[in-house]
């Protein structure tokens, strides 16, 4: 059976920073809590991080105090293959229960290497084991970052939501990233938010009632589970109201995806590997032309997102159908995939 990320879950950058890496103490803290896992550092790049121990002695200690643990790491995308060795390999020999990809800035601009990346872990890890994604919780003010590669390839995302980083409302940040998340074809039940339960510099804690109404909100707007940035920043406040909101965990329900979230899966994966194929040169049985409906509430770039394809080549393809304003489309237009 394969483990999801419902429930709360509590991320560790610096385990020797986590109650002295005691895993007692820790698992005490996070089932305390309430918390159904924790995800630590596993690896940086194409190298292991730096823990003060064996990441699969972290894990098997912490497993033996009945908690799940999901490995993550930070992916710089330069050294692609050595990077996906890192992450199967927290997957395989550390036994993590889960995998988190954490990319940001430098994926930006290169939806190649976020293609490369997910179907190498894909081809090693097969479609079935639990891969999720974290980065910018607002698409809307990162559009180069190739969103779609990663949402074809991975059972769900974590964006990070850190509206005390922000300064912006809580319940705003949290319902446009719905919103933006929503245009590129990442509905709630896909979506694992992280909250930034941290200070640093000018950035303050955020209030311990915005914390709770953060689990709460999304848990109405249709998540299945939150998680919260990180164990080393937590104060007791925070721990507090992480602790005032159950939910459900999700343990005593099958969570191994439907065999239809499989084969949209096994597709999603399979354009990732014309992608890749075309990228290298490599010749692909040609196939027919894909088509797409517009939709009320669509734009050409949230098409492109969701699609894997850029804006303007989807504009250029398709520009005796739209128009000469490609910001004008209407529902039921049908456009050609290039």
């Amino acid at each position: 059976m394969a483990v999801d990320l419902s429930g709360k879950w509590v991320w560790v950058w610096q385990w020797p920073r986590a109650d002295g890496g005691d895993p007692g103490t820790v698992a005490a803290r996070l089932r305390a809590a309430g918390c159904r896992g924790v995800l630590v550092k596993a690896y940086d790049g194409p190298g292991w991080s730096h823990q003060g121990q064996p990441w699969r002695e972290i894990c098997r200690a912490l497993r033996a105090h009945g908690l799940l643990v999901g490995g993550w790491g930070y992916h710089y995308g330069q050294d692609v293959e050595g990077e996906a060795r890192r992450a199967v390999e927290t997957a395989s020999y550390g036994e993590a229960d889960l995998l988190v990809l954490d990319v940001e800035a430098e994926f930006e601009g290169r939806p190649d290497a976020a293609a490369s990346l997910v179907m190498r872990l894909r081809q090693e890890l097969g479609q079935s084991y639990p891969l999720y994604f974290s980065t910018f919780a607002l698409p809307r003010y990162h559009r180069p970052f190739p969103f779609a590669p990663f949402a074809e390839g991975c059972q769900g995302a974590a964006p990070q939501l850190y509206w005390n980083a922000f300064r912006l409302p809580m319940a705003w940040s949290l319902a446009a990233m719905y919103e933006d998340y929503g245009l590129l074809g990442l509905g709630p039940a896909r979506l694992f938010p992280v909250a930034g339960l941290y200070k640093e510099g000018t950035v303050p804690y955020p209030r311990p009632e915005d914390v709770s109404a953060f689990v709460r909100l999304a848990l109405e707007r249709g998540s299945r589970g939150v998680s919260f940035w990180s164990y080393q920043h937590m104060d007791e406040a925070m721990w507090e109201a992480v602790a005032r909101v159950a939910v459900p965990s999700g343990e005593d329900r099958q969570t191994m995806p439907p065999v239809e979230w499989m084969t949209a899966l096994e597709e999603r994966v399979s354009r990732l590997e014309e992608r890749v194929a075309a990228l290298e040169g490599r010749p692909t049985p040609a196939t027919a032309p894909r088509t797409y409906t517009v939709r009320p509430g669509d734009t050409l770039w949230a098409i492109g997102q969701r699609l894997g394809v850029d804006w303007r080549r989807l504009y250029e393809a398709n520009r005796d159908t739209i128009g000469p304003d490609p910001d004008v489309i209407r529902p039921g237009q049908v456009l050609v995939v290039p």
